[in-house]
């Protein structure tokens, strides 16, 4: 599970990034990655109070990892629903009251919060001869930068704004992939566990064909969009 928490915390943190290099003002750049950074910042008093039992318990839990992929199904919802309302925004004026959708894109992600917090217990458990506070404030310090240089990485990497939302699209669409293997890796089970004979194998052939036919998909959109601009030229 160690694993799966480590890949959410690099899935979580692109995607965050993925949305902060969608804003077009520095300001709304600091803006949300400060506002990450104080959330974790604030959650040190209660970080110093767990230990890695609590961790452990909370990892060994089935209900919780549900609770987990419950999260991550629904905040991936509601960021393709955004996602969607952004791509409408390119190409039209969105009026009152479908334009306060686009508010949503001011939130940070509860999977990034989350996993940031996780790790923040992990981080009082080192034994660093600091204290809580001043390590609480270079962790969010810290975070903040990531999240900016990644975001001035995905924007130097994807200049057009436009494949940028696409990559978010494509993130959140993943991001339900990801909290469905949670599930499944963590679920229980009223039948002994000698009753039990997961077959892995075709659940990972299953996500690699999903992730296949999305990848077809795109080089066909895009293949279609190239004709288009062909023959206008």
């Amino acid at each position: 599970m160690d694993n799966i928490i480590l890949f959410l915390a690099l899935f979580s943190l692109t995607a965050t990034a993925a949305q902060v290099s969608l804003f077009r003002a520095w300001w709304q750049q600091l803006g949300l990655a400060l506002a990450i950074a104080l959330i974790t910042y604030g959650f040190y008093p209660t970080a110093i109070t767990l230990g890695s039992n609590d961790l452990a318990a909370l990892l060994a839990d089935p209900a919780a990892m549900l609770d987990m992929s419950v999260v991550l199904v629904l905040e991936a919802a509601v960021m393709l629903v955004l996602a969607l309302f952004m791509l409408r925004e390119m190409y039209t004026v969105l009026v009152l009251p479908w334009k306060l959708v686009l508010l949503l894109q001011y939130l940070p992600l509860a999977s990034a919060v989350g996993v940031l917090c996780f790790y923040q217990v992990q981080l009082y458990q080192q034994g660093l001869q600091l204290p809580f506070d001043q390590t609480a404030l270079a962790y969010g310090a810290a975070v903040a930068a990531v999240v900016i240089l990644m975001a001035r990485l995905i924007k130097w990497l994807v200049p057009m704004r436009v494949l940028r939302l696409e990559l978010k699209l494509a993130m959140h669409s993943a991001q339900i992939v990801l909290a469905v293997a949670v599930s499944v890796l963590t679920a229980t089970y009223p039948y002994r566990p000698a009753d039990i004979r997961p077959n892995l194998v075709e659940f990972m052939a299953v996500v690699v064909l999903m992730a296949v036919g999305a990848f077809l998909g795109y080089l066909l959109y895009q293949r279609k969009i190239l004709k288009l601009m062909s023959q206008r030229g």
